[in-house]
């Protein structure tokens, strides 16, 4: 099948670009081993380096920018919904967004070779009203890096790469398929079974309150997500605020004399 290094080498840049913005989008198509195909094909005069640099960065920083203004006019929305597969999408989004305030430049410097970082990154960064210029000149430096990573190896081993082109792209797209459709099947038997082990019985808020009205002693957690603590302004009265990524911090502080009731979002 030689469609694969064909295709690069008619389209140059634009098929490099197309590439790049899909995998930087979100979509699951690797391309990496698109731009080292390239970087290999460049080397034997089929294929324009610059132009196909060019593509690999360009078609990143449009989709990371796209990204960042979603994140700026959405808000933890497009956060929340990239973190839906996780186990516990509250503690994804409030965990992703606070590891990502305390090393925010390094982040968005190295996210490119991070699997997974790279899709939340732009959003975060419009989240976090991190400055745009300043975004857009790190995620440029991130994405000359890893443009120049993938295309150097190609021209480093010419046509040895170039000659398996069409096997690496089904190799990286066969295991892409079944890692993904083996961390969804995880995670959703992972979640019923915390469901079935774990799960509290719920409790009636107005029983809750004629048991806190009597005096009772109990002990009441509010774990919403801070989007949903911030757009309420409203907690129960005694109840102790615990962010869900920060959860496990203060678990083994919870005291064991008494009932402990949790409400969450």
């Amino acid at each position: 099948m030689e469609w694969f290094p064909a295709a690069v080498t008619m389209y140059s840049g634009i098929g490099v670009f197309l590439f790049s913005f899909a995998e930087n989008v979100g979509l699951p198509i690797p391309a990496f081993p698109v731009l080292m195909v390239a970087g290999a094909l460049s080397q034997s005069g089929r294929a324009s380096l610059p132009w196909v640099l060019a593509g690999a960065v360009g078609g990143a920083l449009l989709a990371d920018g796209a990204w960042y203004l979603l994140g700026r006019w959405r808000g933890r929305s497009v956060l929340s919904t990239l973190c839906r597969v996780s186990l516990n999408p509250d503690a994804c989004v409030e965990g992703t967004e606070e590891g990502f305030r305390r090393r925010r430049s390094l982040t968005i410097l190295l996210a490119k070779f991070l699997p997974g970082v790279n899709t939340v990154m732009p959003p975060l960064a419009g989240i976090t009203a991190y400055p745009f210029l300043r975004f857009l000149s790190l995620d440029l430096l991130g994405s000359i890096a890893w443009g120049a990573a993938a295309v150097g190896i190609g021209w480093a081993f010419g046509d040895a790469v170039a000659g398996h082109a069409s096997r690496i792209n089904g190799m990286l797209g066969g295991l892409l398929a079944v890692g993904l459709a083996g961390y969804l099947g995880w995670t959703v038997a992972f979640r019923r079974y915390l469901v079935r082990k774990y799960a509290a019985p719920r409790i009636p808020a107005e029983e809750l309150h004629r048991r806190m009205s009597e005096g009772e002693e109990i002990h009441l957690l509010d774990l919403r997500s801070d989007a949903a603590f911030d757009a309420s302004g409203v907690t129960i009265p005694g109840a102790v605020r615990v962010r869900p990524a920060t959860f496990h911090r203060v678990a083994h502080e919870l005291p064991k004399d008494r009932e402990l009731v949790f409400y969450c979002t």
